[in-house]
């Protein structure tokens, strides 16, 4: 009777729809349930202990510029809150580490007024797959404009490839120029298109990514 009045969070909501959905499936449906929720609340924690000693191994050499005097408190927390649930989900280490970076650059640098950029850095960069990383990265290395079809990785296919660069410009991280227009052939023009990082761009690489 004492519990009727409980109510469940979005979270618990959420995992109960997910348990369900598990155990519809025939046969192992109750013993899988039993493994993703016991080993998925195992992996979070560890994910975020993990995080933590490594991070407080790097901030150990920035005494000099590690202060809360400047810091919009309110901000800051609710940004490192936000940090905390990307990281209890994200499973490639790559990413982890560019987590890292934007912990530390978040504590360096007092968030106040440019909060709503720094909000659309974390979730741009929990979005990303490491394939539009290192494509970003790739093109920040090069000193001018570099032609779509001219970017390639093996095992990768070149439409991938096409597809990362257009979400990475349609973040505002790129910026393109036409590499020149051809009708009548059976040439792509998405494979010609000009790309390099924009200013925004470079900004969002010098805060987030450590790979």
């Amino acid at each position: 009777m004492g519990n009727k009045n409980i109510k469940l969070t979005t979270k618990q909501e959420t995992e109960n729809t997910i348990k369900a959905g598990l155990q519809l499936i025939p046969y192992i449906g109750g013993t899988l349930a039993t493994l993703y929720f016991d080993k998925k609340q195992q992996r979070e924690i560890n994910r975020l202990l993990n995080f933590y000693k490594d991070l407080s191994e790097e901030l150990k050499n920035l005494k000099e510029e590690l202060s809360l005097d400047n810091q919009d408190e309110v901000k800051l927390m609710t940004l490192i809150e936000k940090v905390n649930n990307k990281i209890e989900k994200e499973v490639l280490q790559e990413k982890i580490n560019c987590f890292k970076h934007y912990f530390k650059n978040i504590l360096i640098q007092p968030v106040k007024d440019d909060y709503d950029e720094k909000v659309f850095f974390l979730d741009s960069l929990a979005s990303m797959s490491l394939l539009e990383i290192e494509i970003l990265t790739f093109l920040d290395s090069q000193s001018d404009f570099v032609q779509i079809g001219t970017i390639q990785k093996p095992k990768i296919e070149q439409y991938a490839i096409v597809g990362a660069v257009g979400r990475l410009r349609n973040l505002g991280f790129l910026q393109s120029a036409g590499g020149g227009m051809s009708f009548g052939d059976k040439s792509d023009n998405h494979l010609k298109e000009l790309v390099k990082v924009s200013l925004f761009g470079k900004e969002f690489i010098g805060f987030c990514l450590n790979i």
